[in-house]
């Protein structure tokens, strides 16, 4: 009795706005804008067996993230841009290929994105406080190299 496991895999990745927020910072004013990304790995696993036709698995993981993108003066800012929060990773598996399971994964990928949406609203919210204290180590840090010329 032999096993062979046959794999591929592929990733989704879907990101919906949730929240914006103006913040005026040493003269300057700046947009943060929030958004979930959920991002869906696929991977499809075959049993093979010697003497028994092979039977295709899906197993999905997805990730769910709440990401902060700020800009000034319509440039991006990437010094504060960045995931500020993870969810629980969700997992599952369906009996048959991916393809055939891709709605169905997805489906409930949106269900628990719909269910956490009001957290993650919360999320975003309350960075505010945290973004003004990184934009004020970096108005710090520039104020202070044009002092020292560094």
């Amino acid at each position: 009795m032999f096993l062979i496991l046959a794999a591929s895999a592929a990733a989704l990745t879907v990101a919906t706005p949730i929240h914006s927020a103006e913040i005026a910072h040493a003269s300057t004013a700046y947009l943060a804008s929030y958004e979930t990304e959920s991002t869906v790995r696929l991977r499809e696993v075959e049993s093979r067996f010697a003497n028994r036709p092979s039977v295709p698995v899906c197993r999905w993981q997805a990730e769910l993230v709440v990401n902060r993108d700020v800009a000034a003066q319509g440039r991006a800012v990437a010094a504060v841009a960045k995931p500020i929060h993870r969810f629980a990773p969700l997992s599952g598996s369906h009996a048959g290929n991916c393809t055939a399971a891709r709605g169905q994964i997805e489906a409930e990928v949106a269900r628990q994105k719909d269910a956490r949406s009001t957290e993650a609203v919360a999320v975003a919210q309350q960075d505010r406080a945290v973004l003004v204290k990184e934009l004020d180590g970096i108005h710090a840090l520039s104020a202070k190299g044009a002092v020292t010329g560094g």
